[in-house]
């Protein structure tokens, strides 16, 4: 079974929030007229500014809930094109004073897909769940000013087996691409906003890395150019697909964007991964436990 992925390297976003859309779905709409994806990947928090790194109440206006104006028009995005859409978004939380930094999974037919979660709870989105807080170069970010925690690490159905996404910084957790791998995920999308000259270094051996170690194929779109909020940031994007083999399906351009990327994944690779690398066959988890276990690991 093969799936076609079609990724938007966003580039800097306005204050208007529908104009952002605006031109992302032309992006889309552009890049459909020869290339029928089955997927749809757009960059973290791909309708508005990346505003982290100032406490500024104005921006939780900004957040808007599943069933607002921008997940809708993405629903019909989905709907029109017949493909699965990732749309990573502020969401406003049902309970007062609750905000996340989410990615909502919508099917061809325009509804919103559950995730699992390991214990068997649904949810309706996924909300990012390693929430960072640093200040090692300016301007930082103070995600935790702005978005509460996810309530876990989510797998969802489709017609070609589970997805996973992980959102931003979660991608230095391996972990988390762990628990997901193990649940069946066979493809990992990873929307971003990040810049920092450090994280630009590493990037693309951090996703190679974790594609080949945990036997999936790595979608992962970040945000190009420079975008201005209180301060400047300038995205680095290299966007980045790779197979579970490690192969570089597909490469964006550094600093810059918005751009678009397409590649063809062939998914039958998950398992011949697990016949090429036994990774799973050979782990121990008898042996992991302090990973859990605080009273273990010392630290009490």
């Amino acid at each position: 079974m093969k799936a076609k992925v079609l990724l938007i390297q966003n580039g800097p976003a306005g204050t208007d929030t529908q104009k952002n859309i605006d031109d992302n779905l032309a992006l889309v709409r552009e890049a459909t007229k020869d290339f029928k994806p089955d997927f749809v990947l757009f960059s973290e928090l791909s309708n508005t500014q990346y505003f982290c790194g100032y406490n500024t109440p104005e921006h939780f206006n900004l957040a808007e809930p599943i069933d607002g104006e921008s997940v809708r028009r993405h629903q019909e995005l989905a709907k029109e094109l017949g493909a699965y859409v990732i749309f990573p978004f502020y969401e406003k939380g049902e309970v007062k004073g609750e905000f996340y930094n989410s990615a909502a999974v919508i099917d061809r037919e325009g509804n919103l897909i559950k995730g699992d979660l390991p214990d068997g709870r649904q949810v309706s989105v996924y909300r990012k769940n390693h929430i960072p807080d640093q200040w090692s170069y300016s301007p930082g970010l103070n995600e935790r000013y702005y978005f509460k925690e996810g309530p876990g690490l989510a797998t969802f159905k489709t017609e070609y087996g589970k997805i996973s996404i992980l959102i931003c910084y979660e991608r230095s957790f391996p972990e988390a691409w762990r628990v997901l791998a193990l649940q069946g995920s066979k493809i990992m999308f990873v929307p971003v906003a990040a810049w920092g000259p450090n994280r630009a270094d590493s990037w693309g051996g951090e996703l190679r890395t974790a594609a080949i170690q945990n036997g999936l194929f790595v979608v992962a779109s970040n945000k190009g150019g420079l975008e201005e909020t209180e301060g400047p940031r300038h995205m680095f994007g290299a966007s980045r697909i790779f197979s579970p083999m490690g192969e570089e399906l597909a490469a964006g351009p550094a600093g810059e964007g918005p751009f678009v990327m397409t590649a063809e994944l062939d998914l039958d690779q998950v398992d011949q991964h697990g016949v090429r690398y036994t990774f799973f066959r050979d782990r121990r988890p008898e042996l992991y436990g302090t990973l859990s276990d605080d009273v273990a690991r010392g630290v009490l």
